[in-house]
């Protein structure tokens, strides 16, 4: 499987377009992580570099079938096990234009989202509490979303099923990986067929600070409407027994 070149000139863009709001929000992460174990990164460069950056990769994907969608709606984006908000809140920050629901299933990192929206006046973010395998049986959110993205979650196979209900036909599921992601890709082509995915594209980039590393986001298009019996409801079962293990 061939990786496309990805271009962060989109990124790099918008992290510069919102200083004082990126900014900020690297304060408080750095504030709230002495309490709250968010992230392995408390060093501001690293933050943005890391966090801000990578998340916004994703722009160089969707700002295209963003920019064709329904003027009378906003262009909707659920970012699953989105812990202190990346990808979510740094696309929410970019694009106010965008509706961003963020999902998270640890109580506290909820509220750590919450203070960084009322602190950055973000109005375009919806935070929910819960587990996807639980919200995705949910007539409201169940294949309503253009994209969905999640990031450090969990193997491709285990994504598929925990992902693609969210996203409506002819919407696209966006996963940051790394190095090893040609063999998560073997394991969850079963998978993603099973839940009305596509092939995945493959999308190759490097971050400034660490040139010699390999990131991709790996893009899957929904082609059809997922099973009603699926995603399992328990995560124990998803991640033990993923669909791409089970006889067809």
């Amino acid at each position: 499987m061939n990786a496309q070149p990805l271009d962060l000139t989109l990124a790099a863009e918008a992290l510069t377009a919102q200083p004082q709001a990126f900014e900020r929000f690297a304060q408080m992460l750095i504030e709230h992580n002495r309490s709250l174990n968010l992230t392995r990164m408390d060093h501001p460069q690293d933050i943005r570099t890391r966090h801000f950056l990578d998340s916004l990769a994703a722009l160089a994907i969707v700002d295209e079938p963003a920019s064709i969608h329904p003027i009378d709606t906003s262009f909707s984006v659920m970012d699953v096990g989105s812990g202190a908000g990346f990808p979510a809140l740094a696309l929410a920050i970019a694009r106010p234009n965008w509706r961003v629901v963020s999902l998270e299933a640890t109580e506290k990192k909820v509220r750590f989202q919450r203070r960084v929206c009322e602190a950055l006046g973000l109005d375009n973010v919806e935070l929910l509490h819960g587990r996807a395998e639980v919200l995705a049986h949910d007539p409201t959110l169940r294949e309503r979303f253009d994209a969905v993205t999640a990031r450090a979650v969990a193997p491709l196979n285990v994504l598929a099923e925990l992902t693609l209900a969210f996203i409506r036909p002819g919407g696209l599921g966006l996963f940051w990986k790394g190095p090893n992601v040609r063999q998560e890709y073997d394991a969850a082509r079963k998978a993603i067929k099973m839940m009305g995915g596509s092939a995945f594209t493959l999308h190759s980039y490097a971050l400034p600070d660490l040139p010699e590393t390999a990131f991709y986001l790996v893009a899957a298009a929904k082609r059809a409407a997922s099973p009603a019996a699926l995603p399992r409801r328990h995560f124990g079962v998803i991640k033990k027994h993923p669909l791409s293990h089970l006889e067809s």
